[in-house]
């Protein structure tokens, strides 16, 4: 009887983080990645992606209910994300910025789980200076665009990949650069799928193409790796920080939704660190 709760137990937190996960990929400046990592969720999708047989012998329960979750909350959240942002981008950005903040002292714990050497604080500098480089770049001094057709989606479908496979790389917010993140999310919401074909095809390749690498770097290179990434999460956090109005009313509603993002999210880990723990995770 305990056995089969804790199944269900389980089952209904990787339904949810793969929700989570699915809807964050969607919203500009989330990684997909980033997410899977601080739910404690890469490391096994990595061990399935690297060495399916062996992976999947070991971790095909959870891929079944992630993946599950991931293609509801990207399917049907894409629809309602370009409802939300059209009707207050701000601060659905400062909702999506505070879940981003309340995952950044388990992203911390996580990281140091191997010790901290000046090398791997180095690469956290280095990481966070030169992703917010790139993005200032972007945003203000060059702004390419992507056509709306069948090599558009590919390209998308890379991005996507890049976005789950390398924690605090953000596909959405690249996209929105390149002007083509808008008719890429209505496709997917209407279930194009001259829009999903392509676009899945390119993220399934770009993901099973790197997982091997990723898996072999965060074996050799952990506390470094580890640090980049929270360089990475720092730095997507700030870009995609809305200007705050002069408003006053404005401002502490920015405020309030960043805490309410941040305490949601800080509280949903510990949430999953009890079930894991009560599972046997």
């Amino acid at each position: 009887m305990k056995e089969n709760k804790n199944i269900i137990l389980k089952a209904i937190l990787w339904i949810i983080q793969g929700c989570i996960v699915g809807i964050g990929a969607i919203l500009p400046g989330v990684s997909g990645g980033t997410l899977c990592y601080a739910f404690g969720i890469y490391g096994p999708l990595l061990d399935v992606l690297s060495n399916p047989f062996q992976g999947l012998k070991k971790h095909w329960k959870l891929l079944i209910f992630v993946l599950t979750g991931v293609a509801a909350g990207f399917v049907c959240f894409a629809g309602v994300t370009n409802w939300l942002l059209k009707l207050n981008e701000a601060v659905v950005l400062c909702v999506f910025v505070g879940l981003i903040v309340g995952t950044i002292p388990s992203l911390w714990k996580d990281a140091g789980e191997q010790g901290r050497s000046k090398l791997s604080i180095l690469a956290l500098a280095i990481s966070f200076v030169s992703v917010a480089a790139l993005f200032y770049v972007f945003k203000n001094h060059w702004s390419p665009t992507i056509a709306p057709n069948t090599v558009g989606w590919l390209i998308c479908g890379v991005f996507w990949g890049l976005s789950f496979i390398v924690p605090g790389f953000s596909s959405s917010t690249l996209l929105l650069f390149f002007g083509i993140y808008e008719a890429m999310s209505e496709g997917i919401s209407q279930l194009d799928f001259g829009v999903l074909i392509p676009l899945g095809l390119a993220m399934l390749a770009t993901v099973v193409l790197l997982s091997r690498l990723m898996k072999f770097i965060f074996a050799k290179f952990f506390a470094v790796v580890s640090h980049c990434i929270m360089g990475f999460v720092l730095a997507t956090t700030m870009m995609i920080l809305p200007s705050f109005s002069t408003s006053i009313t404005n401002i502490f509603f920015y405020i309030l939704s960043i805490v309410c993002g941040a305490v949601a999210s800080y509280f949903f880990g510990i949430f999953c660190d009890k079930i894991r723990a009560k599972t046997g995770e």
